[in-house]
Formats: structure tokens, C-alpha cells, sequence
């Protein structure tokens, strides 16, 4: 199996063991539980993580990976601290599963240690799987480390820089994210146009490449999220490239066009 298939596949099981824990979860009976329980709880998961933990250090590879998946589901410092020190593992598939079980946490202590790895690793799918563990964090180190990526060599770690950049508005990342709209690749293209959009008129600025995608970009998608942000921006200067492409025959980019057209025409 190509190592990419397999780590895609590694991520998607953790993230939906972790979904599956907080669904089950919350079926737990609403009344506190007697001291003794609660207790007995604590040293379970005590001994659940000191187990985990002495097997994230093991010789084998597959026995790492799984130890990984099972502490991102524990709670408490001692989990964190143990998923912490394998960040640096030899395997790009257990770092992976590292940072995609620290970004579940949404502790934002763990942030700086996750934009290290966007930053520096040398695996490709690590540092995708970053990017995207960052989206739903806020804050200077988090969009510092999304910036940067956006020029990273590999195509998808740049697509899923501007996706978690489009996840909350900031406008330190406007410049760049406009930058971004003349990549090579249609997915970066288009994340970015969607990132711009989210922040409204604060990327004016952006306002021309967006009409430049929107008229020219070989890429139906590209030029269907460039419609959508430039009605989220609400520069009237976008009104006559908008009211070219809502008579295009692709029936998608024509609604898209129309509801922009309202948006901005509603800001009178």
C-alpha cells in the first residue's frame, strides 16, 4: 500500500474514534457519580496511560501507531505529555496521528509544538495533517506557521494552509492569502479565494486578483468560490465582472454570481 493511502487512512481512523468517543460520551448519565467510581476511574486511566505510554516507546512501528491513537482518546497532562514526546518519532505515520490526536485537544498549549512540525517536518503528509490540526486554533504563532505554509513546496501541505486560514478571519493573512490566489495548483487557488471571502472587506485589497480568477481561471471551482468571496467582500468595483459570469453557461457560477450580486447591491 502507497505510504500516502496509508496514512490518509490512519488519520480518518483516528478522527473517527475520536467523533465515536464524544458521541458515546454524552450518553453518560447526567448525575455525578459516588467518589469511590470516580476513583476507580482515575486509576484506570492512569494505568491505561502508563501502558500506552511505555508502548509509544517500543521497537515496533505498527505498536507506536496504535499506543498513539489510543492516548489521543485519554484525557490528562500525562497523555498529552506522553503524545508530546513522540512528535519527533522516526515514523512519519505515528507523528501524524501525534498531531492530529494534539489538535483534537484544542488545547492551545499544544499549538506551537504542531506549527513546529508544519514548519520542519520533512514528511509531506506531517505536515499537511498540521496545517489542518491548526484550523481551529486562533492566534499569532497559529496564522504565522499558516502563512508560511503557503509556500511550501508540496501542493496539498498549501491547500490545507488556506483551508484552516479560511476557518476564522484575520487579517494578517489577507496579503498572503492573495498571494496565494496565483498559485499553480486550483485546489490552493480556490481555498484561498473562500479564506478571503471569510474576511469580508478587510480583503478589498484582493479584490482585482479575485475579478482576474473569476474571469480567466481554467478552473470552474476556482472561479465559483472567487464569485462567492467577492460578494462576501461587497466591493462594488467586482459588480460588472460578476454580472458577466451570471450569464455563463455554468449554471453554478451563475448562482453564485447572482447572490453576490445581491450581497453588494443590499450594502447600498
Amino acid at each position: 500500500m502507497p505510504p500516502i493511502v496509508q496514512h490518509t487512512r490512519l488519520i480518518t481512523g483516528l478522527l473517527v474514534v475520536i467523533f465515536f468517543a464524544r458521541i458515546t460520551g454524552s450518553s453518560f448519565p447526567s448525575h455525578a457519580p459516588p467518589p469511590q467510581i470516580n476513583q476507580r476511574h482515575s486509576r484506570e486511566i492512569e494505568a491505561e496511560v502508563a501502558h500506552w505510554s511505555a508502548q509509544l516507546k517500543s521497537s515496533d512501528q505498527e505498536g507506536r501507531r496504535e499506543a498513539a491513537m489510543r492516548l489521543s482518546r485519554l484525557d490528562g497532562d500525562a497523555a498529552v505529555s506522553a503524545l508530546v514526546s513522540a512528535l519527533t518519532d522516526a515514523s512519519p505515520g505515528v507523528r501524524a496521528l501525534v498531531v492530529a490526536g494534539l489538535g483534537e485537544r484544542k488545547d492551545a498549549s499544544v499549538v506551537p509544538l504542531v506549527a513546529a512540525r508544519l514548519t520542519s517536518d520533512k514528511d509531506a503528509f506531517v505536515r499537511k495533517t498540521a496545517a489542518y490540526a491548526l484550523g481551529s486554533f486562533s492566534g499569532t504563532e497559529r496564522t504565522a506557521a499558516l502563512i508560511a505554509a503557503l509556500k511550501d513546496k508540496d501542493q496539498e501541505v498549501r491547500g490545507a494552509a488556506a483551508v484552516s486560514l479560511g476557518d476564522h478571519a484575520d487579517a494578517v493573512a489577507v496579503a498572503p492569502l492573495a498571494a496565494a490566489l496565483y498559485d499553480k495548483s486550483d485546489f490552493v487557488r480556490g481555498r484561498a479565494a473562500q479564506a478571503l471571502g471569510i474576511n469580508g472587506s478587510a480583503a478589498t485589497q484582493a479584490v482585482p486578483a479575485l475579478i482576474r480568477l473569476l474571469a480567466s481561471d481554467p478552473d470552474g471551482e476556482v472561479k465559483r468560490q472567487a464569485a462567492t468571496a467577492l460578494g462576501s467582500i461587497g466591493d462594488r468595483s467586482a459588480l460588472p465582472a460578476l454580472e458577466r459570469a451570471s450569464r455563463d453557461s455554468d449554471s453554478y457560477l451563475v448562482q453564485a454570481a447572482r447572490d453576490s450580486i445581491r450581497m453588494i447591491e443590499g450594502k447600498k
